[in-house]
């Protein structure tokens, strides 16, 4: 899991709200990503970082090592 979970959850964001305040990143797709199960690409990472107003390094570090589905062989 993400930290960009945690940063959402703590502002009591759903995904469809971080959708629309990204302009428009599908639910579905910002779940999986959240999670670790789909790699966000440098435009989406650019837009979710610019919501949140962090730095893209800490909002998708991992909370959890080894949770990270993308990472996995």
């Amino acid at each position: 899991m993400l930290r960009l979970r945690e940063e959402r959850l703590k502002r009591g964001w759903s995904l469809a709200r971080l959708c629309a305040l990204t302009g428009g990143i599908d639910p579905a797709a910002l779940s999986k990503i959240e999670r670790g199960y789909w790699p966000a690409g440098p435009g989406w990472r650019r837009r979710i970082a610019e919501v949140f107003e962090m730095p893209e390094s800490v909002l998708f570090e991992p909370v959890n090592e080894g949770e990270s589905r993308c990472e996995r062989p």
